[in-house]
């Protein structure tokens, strides 16, 4: 039997996505591949909510954001870092490796980033020269006030760089409307594609920071500028500087037709409908959320562990004994807390149901033998 995905990516994917990517391997150039690639690239656009480039790189969302850092700061340059989890380190990690100077906003992992110690930050320190911060923190599933952190470096004339990869197409961004410079995503979670293509949206503040970088790039492929110059000289046959995974971009291109069709606004009710049958659920069963649910993404629950029950006993015996994959916490809290993704336009109210009553199943297993008494 076939594994159900319930993790905060890769999700279950549409049958439309797995059709358009067991077609024929495209090549990926000419006339039919430049159509294809464009009408991608628009899609990304209306869900990313930008009039702004668009850039498909082969890779992982992280690979997005190693990029979007190399062609934005300069090595030695100083960005203000939002970090309330994992993914925050990692965005730390990068931006280290790319020689940037690392100014930290750290707020509790129980906590949202607060904007207006951004905006205290870069009043005191003009040598700031942007922002960059994590929209959901899968870790913990909370979703960062990424809107006003990025008024915050707007007023102070400062770039903003935002890790959507796991929010984008889960929960409401408009980086346009929201002054937003430069957006990372993925195309395996909320955006219902197959992992393999990072994606990075630039503004026009975005594009005239990375245009004017030195002439010595630190990276052939990460240069982002490199990619449009394929785009403006190579635009009518090949319009990227390597070979594209054409499977990969059919099946997210159906992914993203299918969330044209669907609505995002439909998509944002669907998700939060899903996330509240979920979480009433579990409360039912005596469970409590890490973080207030006011705070949480609707495509992402974490959960207390019970007392005395690891939370890997739980997700082994899911995927042991039902079929269905989530998975636990990140270092200290990763025996202490199981997360549960409900992203994509596949899981429903049924997927919701049967989770719950496997995970009812376990408790069971887990509760004292009692031993009725004859008279």
């Amino acid at each position: 039997m076939r594994q159900k995905l319930m993790i905060p990516g890769p999700i279950e994917v549409e049958d439309e996505v797995l059709h358009w990517m067991g077609e024929p391997v495209r090549a990926h150039y000419g006339d039919e591949w430049v159509a294809v690639h464009n009408e991608t690239v628009s899609l990304l656009q209306q869900v990313i909510g930008t009039r702004g480039k668009v850039f498909m790189l082969p890779g992982s969302g992280s690979l997005g954001v190693d990029a979007a850092v190399q062609s934005t700061f300069a090595p030695g340059s100083k960005v203000a870092l939002g970090i309330n989890g994992h993914f925050g380190r990692r965005l730390e990690e990068i931006l280290k490796a790319n020689g940037v100077k690392v100014v930290p906003v750290e707020s509790s992992p129980s906590t949202p980033l607060d904007p207006q110690a951004f905006d205290r930050l870069l009043r005191d320190d003009p040598s700031i020269v942007g922002v960059a911060v994590v929209h959901l923190e899968t870790s913990t599933a909370i979703l960062n006030p990424v809107r006003e952190i990025a008024r915050a470096a707007r007023a102070h004339n400062r770039l903003s760089l935002v890790d959507t990869v796991s929010s984008l197409a889960g929960a409401d961004y408009r980086m346009d409307d929201w002054e937003i410079d430069v957006t990372v995503s993925a195309s395996q979670k909320g955006l219902g594609g197959t992992p393999g293509i990072a994606i990075v949206a630039v503004g026009a503040r975005g594009w005239d920071a990375i245009a004017s970088q030195p002439d010595y790039p630190r990276s052939w492929y990460l240069d982002l500028r490199r990619w449009q110059w394929y785009v403006e000289n190579w635009g009518d046959w090949h319009p990227f500087p390597v070979t594209m995974p054409t499977s990969v971009v059919l099946g997210l291109r159906a992914a993203l037709q299918s969330i044209a069709r669907d609505g995002m606004e439909n998509r944002f009710r669907r998700y939060e409908a899903l996330a509240a049958r979920l979480r009433n659920g579990l409360r039912e069963m005596g469970f409590t959320l890490t973080v207030d649910e006011s705070l949480m993404s609707p495509v992402l629950t974490a959960v207390n562990s019970p007392e005395g029950i690891p939370s890997g006993d739980l997700v082994r015996y899911l995927a042991q004994e039902h079929n269905v994959k989530i998975t636990s916490g990140f270092g200290a809290s990763k025996e202490r807390v199981f997360r549960i993704g409900h992203m994509g336009a596949v899981v429903n109210d049924a997927d919701i149901d049967q989770l719950l009553s496997a995970i009812r199943q376990f408790l069971a297993t887990r509760q004292p033998q009692v031993v009725e008494r004859k008279p």
